[in-house]
């Protein structure tokens, strides 16, 4: 009797030890791979086959309005080629965006809107990202101008340099043809 006591306080243990285990390093092996840094921009890779994602990611180089706190703020590319979704534009805020409001990005002498959701803000089709992308490539900054759930009206400025070869990483690491 002392020996199935003793085992199923073993597996109990086990299983809590597991436990832990889990919610410690589950977040570390969910963090993207940097495969590299071009300047203002990185690229990363997470996942693979059909769950692999594929990210050129920055942060902006200025971020303007009267708030006293935010969260992190990034521009993003994203291919999801299990899904086959490519070339994927979009924002997060660092808050949660004003109800049916439409952020504004700046790409040279070009404008966009945006639609969101929460705290992140997309274009509004496919062809609007393969157009921000193509202006990404040939522009030296690119404006985002935003609006909190509480009113407040941003801008975050973010340089472009480095995303071309940032952009071309992550077709080459999802085998963008």
């Amino acid at each position: 009797m002392s020996i199935k006591i003793m085992f199923n306080f073993s597996l109990k243990f086990k299983s809590v030890l597991f436990f832990f285990f889990l919610i410690y390093f589950y977040p570390i092996l969910l963090v993207p791979k940097e495969i590299a840094k071009f300047k203002d921009w990185a690229s990363y890779a997470e996942g693979e086959g059909k769950n692999l994602a594929c990210m050129a990611v920055t942060k902006p180089k200025k971020s303007e309005g009267n708030y006293k706190r935010r969260g992190d703020i990034f521009a993003i590319i994203t291919h999801l080629p299990g899904q086959d979704k490519w070339n994927e534009f979009s924002i997060v805020a660092g808050y949660n965006f004003k109800t049916d409001s439409n952020p504004e990005i700046f790409i040279g002498d070009l404008k966009f809107q945006l639609f969101t959701s929460g705290s992140r803000a997309w274009s509004f089709s496919p062809s609007e990202d393969e157009k921000i992308i193509r202006y990404l490539k040939s522009s030296m900054k690119m404006k985002v101008v935003g609006t909190s759930s509480r009113g407040t009206i941003t801008t975050d400025t973010f340089s472009l340099m480095g995303f071309s070869k940032a952009y071309q990483s992550i077709n080459e690491a999802c085998k963008k043809k």
